[in-house]
């Protein structure tokens, strides 16, 4: 089967223009004034009929940049202005290879080991699912600081009253649990992170309340 690699690149150029001037659109903006944002907002000098070419479909492609700073400038993910997922139903993600969009999506993101037209070997996506699992991880611990902040809220305001009353045991066991459950947690996170660096990967930065958990045996 012939491939016409030059028609895909220009049918994908004309998808990411059609894309451009929807969300363009959609934000009021006009071409003028996206090219006066790309240039003196994020320094990327582009001219109006440049813009106006390429959604015209005159000018046959975008840059890695360009594509970046126009999504960045339209409040859009980039991945959109490639495949428009719930837009349309399936994409020519590389030359003579169409698949569903949102498979297409997950493809590009690492979100599926599939590789497009490939059915050998799967793409190596474990430092995608690893950061994830990290992102897992960590808002889970948030959620246990969140549970534990609203229990010691309503021990502060019984101790206020001073009534402690005939739930003070079941409050204790409740405390315990929670203490448990924030161990639990903080272990899933240095494991998740002991996993990444045995990939020979960093893991991502902690936040500053945080900083305990690394200095408890992350290293």
């Amino acid at each position: 089967m012939h491939v016409d690699a030059e028609e895909w690149r220009a049918q994908l150029a004309r998808g990411v223009a059609r894309r451009v001037r929807h969300y363009r659109l959609m934000r009021g903006l006009s071409v003028q004034k996206l090219a006066d944002i790309c240039t003196e907002e994020y320094g990327l000098p582009i001219k109006r009929t440049v813009l106006a070419n390429f959604e015209a479909g005159r000018r046959p492609a975008l840059s890695v940049a360009e594509l970046l700073i126009l999504a960045r400038i339209l409040r859009v993910p980039p991945i959109l202005l490639l495949f428009p997922v719930g837009q349309e139903a399936a994409t020519e993600v590389l030359p003579g290879t169409s698949v569903d969009t949102w498979s297409a999506s997950k493809w590009f993101t690492g979100e599926s080991e599939e590789i497009p037209g490939h059915n050998e070997e799967p793409q190596d996506t474990e430092a995608i699912h690893l950061y994830r699992e990290h992102d897992q991880v960590v808002e889970e611990w948030r959620e246990v600081q969140r549970k534990i902040k609203a229990f010691l809220g309503a021990v502060g305001e019984e101790l206020e009253r001073a009534e402690p009353g005939p739930e003070a045991l079941n409050k204790e066991r409740l405390w315990d649990a929670a203490a448990t459950e924030l161990r639990n947690s903080e272990e899933a996170i240095r494991g998740v992170r002991r996993s990444i660096r045995a990939h020979g990967l960093t893991p991502p930065a902690l936040p500053a309340e945080m900083a305990r958990i690394e200095q408890k045996g992350d290293g």
